[in-house]
Order: C-alpha cells, then sequence, then structure tokens
C-alpha cells in the first residue's frame, strides 16, 4: 500500500502543482509587442514593399519640376560660294522650349500625389498582414513551448513511475505486467517529448525568419496565453473595420489616381506650344556680315492622336477599381464576421472550460484519493485517469492558443487592436 500510495502523492504533486519553465540557453527574451516592432523594422518582405514607395515617389519628383521638358538648343555653321566676295561663312544658333499650358503640370502633381497616397496605404496594409502574421507565429510557439513543458513533466512522471514499478516487481510485489507497462508508458512520453520539442523548435524558425533575424540567434519567448477576453458586438467592428481597414483605404485611393489621370490625360489633347528663338549671321561681302534675330512658336495639331487609346484604358482601370472597392468592402465583411464568430467560439471555449472542467479536475482528484484509500480502484485504473487529466490540461492550453489565435485574426479582420 505504501508503494502504490507513492504513485499517488507523485501524480497529484504534478497535477496540482505549476509546470515548471521548460530549461532554455536563451540570452534574450522576445515579447509580442517587440516582435511586431522588429518585424515592421527588420522583415525582408515588408522591407522590399516599402520599395515601392520610393519608387512613386521618385515619379513625384518628377511630376513636380518646374518644367518637365528641358530646353533645347542647335547650332549650325557653313560655307557659302558668294560670287562678289567668294567663299564666305554663315552661322545660326536656335533655343526652342515646350510649355505645358492649360493646367497640366497643376493636374500631374496631383495624379503623382495620389500615387504615393495609394502605395501608403497598400505599406501599411501589408504591415497590417505581418502583424497579424507575426502574432500567430508567437503565440503559436508560446502554445508549443507550453506543450513542451507538459511532455516534459509528464516524461519525468513516467520515469519516476517506471522505477518505482521495477522497486515493486523485484519485491515480488506486482506482475512482470505492471513493469512493462511502466516502461512502454515511459517510452512513449519520451517520444511525445521529443515530438513536442521538434514543433517548438520549427515555429522558432518560423518566428526568426519572420523578424529577420539570423537562423542561430536564441532567445527565449516571454509572454501569457491566457489573457482577459473581452466580448466586443459584431455591428462596432464593422463599422471600425470599414474605417481602418487600409486595403479598402488603398482601393479608394487608386480611383481617386485613376481619376486624376483621367484629368490629366483630358488636358493632354491640347497640345503644348513649343517656342523658338534664333540668332544668324550671314556674311554679305567685304562690308561685313548681316545678323538677324527673331522667334516663333510650333503648336502640334491634335488631329489624329486625341488620346482616344488612353482615355478608353483609364476608363476601364476607373470602372476595376469601382469595383475593387466593392470587393474589398464584401471581403472585409465577411473576413470580419468568420474571425468573430471564431473568437466568440474560442472564448466561450475558455471561459467554459475555467468555470467547468478545471474544478471538476480538481473533483476528480479528490474522489480519486478516495476511492484508493478505500481500495476501490488500483495502479491501473489510475494510469487510466491520469491520462484523463493530462489530456485535460493539454486541451487547455490548446483552447489559450486558439483563443490567441482567434483574437489575433479578429485585430487583422479589424484593422486595429479590439
Amino acid at each position: 500500500m505504501m508503494k502504490e500510495k507513492y504513485f499517488v502523492a507523485i501524480l497529484f504533486t504534478f497535477l496540482f502543482c505549476n509546470v515548471q519553465p521548460y530549461p532554455g540557453n536563451a540570452s534574450e527574451s522576445l515579447t509580442v509587442e517587440r516582435a511586431v516592432k522588429t518585424a515592421l523594422e527588420t522583415n525582408p518582405d515588408l522591407l522590399a514593399a516599402r520599395q515601392e514607395l520610393e519608387v512613386v515617389r521618385g515619379r513625384k519628383v518628377n511630376a513636380f519640376l518646374f518644367n518637365r521638358f528641358n530646353p533645347s538648343a542647335n547650332g549650325q555653321v557653313w560655307n557659302r560660294n558668294n560670287p562678289g566676295s567668294g567663299n564666305v561663312t554663315d552661322s545660326q544658333v536656335l533655343l526652342s522650349q515646350e510649355v505645358e499650358v492649360a493646367g497640366q503640370r497643376g493636374l500631374r502633381r496631383e495624379e503623382a500625389t495620389r500615387s504615393v497616397s495609394r502605395v501608403e496605404a497598400q505599406v501599411s496594409d501589408r504591415e497590417r498582414l505581418i502583424t497579424g502574421q507575426v502574432k500567430r507565429v508567437f503565440f503559436q510557439a508560446l502554445t508549443l513551448k507550453k506543450r513542451l513543458e507538459l511532455r516534459s513533466e509528464i516524461e519525468k512522471l513516467n520515469r519516476r513511475i517506471r522505477d518505482a514499478s521495477r522497486e515493486r516487481f523485484n519485491a515480488g510485489v506486482t506482475p512482470i505486467m505492471e513493469s512493462n507497462l511502466a516502461e512502454i508508458r515511459y517510452g512513449q512520453s519520451r517520444k511525445e517529448t521529443f515530438a513536442a520539442e521538434a514543433s517548438f523548435q520549427n515555429a522558432l524558425v518560423d518566428l526568426r525568419r519572420l523578424l529577420g533575424w539570423e537562423p542561430d540567434r536564441v532567445f527565449e519567448l516571454d509572454g501569457k496565453l491566457r489573457n482577459s477576453p473581452k466580448a466586443v458586438p459584431l455591428s462596432d467592428l464593422f463599422q471600425r473595420a470599414q474605417a481602418q481597414r487600409p486595403d479598402l483605404l488603398a482601393a479608394k485611393r487608386e480611383v481617386a489616381r485613376v481619376e486624376a489621370a483621367i484629368n490629366l490625360t483630358r488636358r493632354l489633347i491640347l497640345p503644348n506650344p513649343t517656342f523658338q528663338g534664333f540668332y544668324s549671321t550671314e556674311t554679305e561681302g567685304p562690308a561685313g556680315a548681316s545678323k538677324m534675330i527673331g522667334g516663333g512658336i510650333s503648336i502640334p495639331l491634335p488631329v489624329f492622336d486625341r488620346k482616344q487609346g488612353e482615355l478608353v484604358t483609364q476608363g476601364g482601370e476607373l470602372n476595376q477599381g469601382r469595383y475593387q472597392i466593392v470587393a474589398v468592402t464584401r471581403n472585409i465583411e465577411q473576413e470580419v464576421k468568420t474571425a468573430f464568430q471564431a473568437y466568440e467560439a474560442a472564448r466561450q471555449s475558455v471561459e467554459v472550460f475555467e468555470a467547468e472542467v478545471l474544478e471538476r479536475i480538481d473533483e476528480n482528484f479528490r474522489f480519486i484519493e478516495i476511492a484508493y484509500r478505500e481500495g476501490k480502484i488500483g495502479l491501473l485504473q489510475l494510469i487510466v485517469v491520469q491520462d484523463d487529466l493530462i489530456t485535460a490540461q493539454l486541451s487547455y492550453v490548446e483552447s489559450l492558443g486558439q483563443q490567441r489565435t482567434a483574437e489575433v485574426n479578429l485585430e487583422q479582420a479589424v484593422g486595429g487592436k479590439l
């Protein structure tokens, strides 16, 4: 009886006490806030996306030039055979400058400014997605860390049970079957610990990649799975998403950009004049040379090319952008609704688990102890109950991880914190 009570003491100590953190050699701690901040600064995919902003800013610089056309200079020198004076040399210098008219420069600047605004919204949307991805991987890794800690403690518990079973068998108290069962359970628990360790390390690899860190950088996760989720009305989430989502803002800004581009194209139908000025010398004979100064203007006639093709193309882009606004709006509504339902289910699952399941686990501890002391159950029954209690604890950790993931998904769908 003393040996079997030793088993019960081990089991109760394991399940009632807090699981000790899994040992590691981490040199720095990483919170979810720091992970997000680091990813926004060093994530390679995000850094590449931000270069598109530099591209459109370069186009904006060109649009804000005083004149996008450079002046043109042309010089000529030629010899001419003058019957009265023989060979003489004449020369001419011609300057020309094309000038934008009809407000083209202002419309060009407006189109460039709206283009930059659109890309800024697209980059913000990319940041929203990266933030959600980092948070999901962080909490997934934290969940796997907690599972690893549980598996490690289970392995230690089963090792102690195995050692005690050997002693009981060697003392002739129990049959070989009980000792073999303890060996099998210990081997299985070691296998599950190795698998949990591999899953945890894989999650850390994904997290390092998102943060742009070196593959061998060592760190320790600092955070809690358990938080205080709050109930939020779905109608408020819809309104916030409509106002906050950067992808919807980018779609609206694209329509504004195309509208500005259409206005510019219509103005480009009006031809830009090119002003010219010249200075020429013409040798008349021994008396000297004649000097001439003059100017002119050239205007292309928009007879054939009146930007018909460009206007048709931009009209299609405008309709495409308007349809895109409708599509993005509907996608947002669907994403928010789906994420909200998952969040509510996960939140309620954790609440029910903590209100009913965890309390009943404590009750089962007392029932098991009473039943065992009264001789109503033996070691095999104790092992079965142990499996149920361990499964319940693992399920609770999984529920916490699912609740945090659902919260991240809802924040991503809304476009901001709840």
